[in-house]
């Protein structure tokens, strides 16, 4: 089943500020569109509003044509996956636990199949977390906890994936790792919109690069594109210089 996700003219505000004004864009099947700009850009927001956790002060957010103010939540769970910025670090749950919840929308109440059990052990093993399974998610480190939550979403088995900023407390390997399991995810015919501050790992797993600026998408561009022309890094720092390393990848640096 292909995916199509439709963010039309989206509006948020607070306290009188407009933090995202009119935020219209796709993502399809097979994409990686990552979410990028400054602190307080409005990225977690627009993350939160997809996943249904806001309601935005205009505009619509469309899951394959149907609006996702109006669906019904069971079965927007079964179609989309949110690990949000921040989780609590003391989830009173055992690690294979929580990642078991990641299949609630697909089990007969609460009632676990086998296939259940068999998607929690695959997507524990998939992360590196299978090890710690019986073990208390706040005696976790926070790369440790950050695997498990990335097997909860997994287990759940989306077509669209909400992640916001997915390599948070991981190790450099491990940060490769999460974002290549995200391209795996894609290639199987999933959509992924992912928030993250690390312009080289967007530039690597990324096929689109979306920056938010005062409000606005301010760039659009796919990834192979933002290689070549290294305009859009004025919206992160004057200090930035875009290069290419000796096998040919595109690189940002800074001074």
């Amino acid at each position: 089943m292909s995916v199509r996700l439709q963010i039309e003219d989206v509006t948020w505000q607070v306290g009188g500020r407009m933090v995202l004004a009119g935020i219209s864009f796709e993502v399809r099947e097979g994409e990686i569109a990552v979410l990028m700009g400054l602190n307080g850009a409005g990225k977690s927001t627009l993350l939160d509003i997809v996943a249904g956790l806001r309601q935005p002060a205009g505009g619509d957010v469309r899951l394959d044509e149907r609006s996702i103010a109006t669906s019904d939540p069971r079965a927007r769970a079964r179609l989309v996956a949110h690990l949000p910025q921040a989780v609590r670090p003391d989830l009173p749950f055992i690690a294979g636990e929580l990642v078991l919840m990641g299949r609630y929308p697909h089990t007969d109440r609460w009632f676990e199949s086998q296939q259940d059990r068999n998607a929690v052990e695959r997507a524990m093993r998939r992360t590196g977390c299978w090890d710690f399974r019986d073990r208390l998610v706040q005696t976790l480190s926070g790369g440790e906890r950050q695997r498990v939550l990335l097997a909860a979403c997994l287990a759940q088995a989306p077509k669209l994936l909400l992640f916001d900023e997915p390599s948070t407390h991981l190790d450099i390997d491990q940060q490769l790792h999460c974002f290549s399991l995200l391209r795996e995810e894609c290639d199987r015919g999933a959509a992924c919109l992912v928030v993250t501050h690390d312009l080289n790992l967007a530039l690597t797993y990324g096929t689109r690069l979306i920056v938010l600026a005062e409000g606005r998408v301010a760039v659009d561009l796919p990834a192979e594109a933002a290689a070549h022309r290294p305009d859009w890094l004025a919206h992160f720092s004057p200090r930035l210089t875009l290069s290419t390393t000796p096998s040919g990848r595109p690189w940002v640096s800074y001074s």
